[in-house]
């Protein structure tokens, strides 16, 4: 198997972090130099998105979320899916609550990044949702451990590239910690960097922003 993905990404950056956490036979590959809008990707991906999953029988799955599940099940053993029925749901739910109430409002902030030209009523409507979106993540994070139990599981998967690009909005716009008042997502954020996988995931995610603000 082969999944295209892009390091700085967060929705490669969450199928990645299942491949390496667990050891998955899965080639990690880049886009056609042609990129995601090229015949040769399209071919791939009519969607013209990253992560896009080649199967061995040449069959693709696209979306983040739909990869890291059939890896979940086609991978049982890897533990990305609990095995309890309310493990594996709270799991889900918190990916869902970050996809939802982070990410969502998250994705609005990115063209704003520049100065120029920021609208500052968007800015402040982005992180007013942020900030809720960061108390219900606050709500259902666990006090120790991982996001659903001692292992990275598909909640982590969803999470872990999330909270990186909150740490940059916080310091691209000015906001400090924007963690600092949601002590479980803290504490969380903390613990999961402890990770190797985690640590490599962001670290390829960092090298990914160095080479977006150097274009």
């Amino acid at each position: 198997m082969k999944v295209y993905s892009a390091g700085l990404s967060p929705f490669a950056a969450r199928v990645r972090l299942a491949i390496y956490a667990c050891g998955l036979p899965v080639e990690v590959a880049d886009p056609p130099a042609g990129g995601l809008k090229s015949p040769e990707f399209l071919a791939i991906n009519p969607i013209g998105k990253i992560p896009a999953l080649v199967l061995d029988d040449g069959s693709v799955i696209p979306e983040s979320d739909t990869i890291v599940e059939y890896l979940a099940d086609a991978f049982p053993e890897s533990g990305l899916k609990p095995a309890a029925p309310y493990a594996a749901a709270q799991a889900r739910l918190i990916a869902r609550v970050v996809e939802l109430y982070v990410m969502t409002p998250g994705a609005a902030l990115f063209g704003q990044m520049s100065p120029k030209g920021r609208d500052e009523a968007v800015v402040a409507n982005a992180f007013a949702a942020l900030e809720k979106g960061l108390e219900h993540l606050n709500r259902y994070l666990p006090e120790s451990g991982l996001a659903a139990g001692d292992r990275v599981t598909l909640a982590d998967c969803a999470v872990v590239p999330v909270l990186m690009f909150v740490g940059v909005f916080g310091q691209v716009f000015g906001k400090g910690d924007l963690l600092a008042a949601h002590p479980r997502v803290a504490a969380y954020w903390s613990r999961a960097q402890g990770d190797a996988s985690v640590r490599k995931v962001l670290g390829e995610m960092q090298e990914g922003l160095a080479a977006a603000r150097a274009r």
